[in-house]
């Protein structure tokens, strides 16, 4: 894999629009950023973005966002992703059997990232 491409796509792929003029204008700026395409150049890298506080704050506002999870290199490859509560729900929308029954659940960084890496390594093999 050539190391200068980014690995790893997030966009928001719907959002409850009636909600986001309450948001305090940092969420708003990473509402727009995420709207539009943005790239990790690693696994780990996406994981602390995942579990960064800003985008921990932009999860405990009252919009429902769902994303979807590409690689950059297949753009037809993706994943959704929601947050319930304390954890994340990655969802196989294509069936593609990555999880069992389609869905996975994660908690924690290093969840996310066993659960992102076993999925790459599918993908990509």
């Amino acid at each position: 894999m050539n190391d200068n491409l980014p690995l790893i796509t997030l966009v928001i792929k719907s959002k409850d629009n009636h909600n986001v003029e309450s948001l305090t204008d940092s969420n708003k700026s990473l509402v727009e950023t995420l709207s539009m395409l943005c790239s990790f150049l690693s696994v780990r890298d996406f994981c602390s973005f995942i579990f960064s506080q800003k985008f921990s704050n932009l999860m405990g506002c009252d919009l429902d966002l769902t994303f979807e999870i590409g690689i950059y290199s297949n753009h037809e490859v993706t994943l959704e992703l929601t947050g319930i509560k304390d954890k994340f729900v990655l969802t196989d929308i294509d069936e593609k059997n990555y999880f069992p029954n389609s869905s996975i659940s994660c908690s924690s960084f290093d969840e996310l990232e066993i659960i992102i890496n076993n999925w790459l390594e599918n993908v990509l093999n």
